[in-house]
């Protein structure tokens, strides 16, 4: 394990204090319980929140898929702390970990290695999370030579912090539960595409590792269910992908739609996405169909 400064590790530890928070404090709910207007606040929290996660923390900071302004990198990372889930040099440095040992030893959430079966789910679930992996291997040094970036990283409770006031502040209790509910249910799913997506779905692309394109798991985290397509194309802006019947098909990917929603403001350009023939390449089952059309027509004798 890497070797940290105090404050920096005091800091890494204080993340383990928001997940009780808001398990607990999502049982507010049965107390207060929930109007239609507290209804649409969780709906609200979770998809803002949902997209931050996808297209700043994944697409953005960690796979460099488009480019954008210091300025998105720095409201976007604000608000995926205040779902409390780490800060942006915590999160790079783990996801660049498992894709470099996806699915092996080394991967710090794989629901295969060190465990198999529900033992394997529930590691890569919430099991690693509460072991010594929590604590990332190397920071990724592009992050934190971003002052703002690693303010964020180290103070990323604050945002969470500062949410859950404001919730409270607008509805009471209520609110403030419906806050933690929709916390709790980002929480859960932002990890299935750690442990579903690694066990359940499709593989229409080749990788040397079991992710999974998932609908299930890509319909909860708005796009980053189509798994497979992501671990064959880490670079790619759009994840929603498959092949079928040797053609390229495009899959629902609101994470995606997003960042043409970015482009068209000009906050957001270069969007990255691997063109039909590299696709049809890289299919799991050879492309007869596509590779006989490119071939020439025999001679006649």
């Amino acid at each position: 394990m890497k070797s940290y400064s105090p404050l920096t590790s005091a800091s890494y530890l204080l993340g383990l204090v928001p997940p009780v928070v808001y398990h607990v404090g999502s049982l507010l709910v049965f107390t207060t319980g929930l109007s239609l207007g507290s209804i649409l606040f969780v709906f609200l929290l979770y998809f803002i929140r949902a997209i931050a996660i996808t297209s700043i923390y994944h697409r953005l900071i960690t796979h460099k898929s488009y480019q954008a302004s210091d300025l998105v990198k720095w409201i976007g990372s604000v608000v995926v702390a205040s779902a409390g889930q780490m800060g942006p040099s915590w999160w790079k440095a783990h996801h660049l970990n498992h894709h470099q040992y996806t699915d092996r030893e080394l991967d710090p959430h794989s629901p295969h290695t060190p465990f198999q079966g529900i033992r394997g789910f529930l590691w890569s679930h919430v099991g690693w999370l509460m072991s010594s992996q929590w604590f990332p291997t190397k920071l990724p040094s592009d992050v934190e030579n971003d002052r703002v970036l690693k303010t964020i990283d180290r103070l990323h409770f604050l945002p969470f912090i500062i949410l859950g006031a404001a919730s409270y502040l607008l509805g009471g209790l209520e609110y403030l539960g419906a806050f933690f509910l929709s916390t709790t249910l980002l929480f859960h799913s932002t990890q299935t595409v750690n442990s579903l997506a690694h066990l359940f779905g499709d593989q229409p692309f080749a990788t040397e590792d079991q992710s999974r394109n998932n609908s299930l798991v890509a319909f909860l985290t708005v796009g980053e269910g189509w798994h497979n397509l992501h671990h064959a194309f880490q670079s790619s802006s759009r994840h929603g992908i498959t092949i079928r019947n040797s053609k390229v098909v495009y899959l629902p990917d609101p994470t995606f739609s997003f960042l043409k929603v970015l482009e068209s403001l000009g906050l957001a350009s270069k969007l990255r996405v691997p063109t039909e023939a590299d696709l049809l390449a890289c299919a799991k089952t050879p492309n007869l169909q596509a590779l006989s059309s490119r071939l020439p027509a025999p001679e006649e004798s």
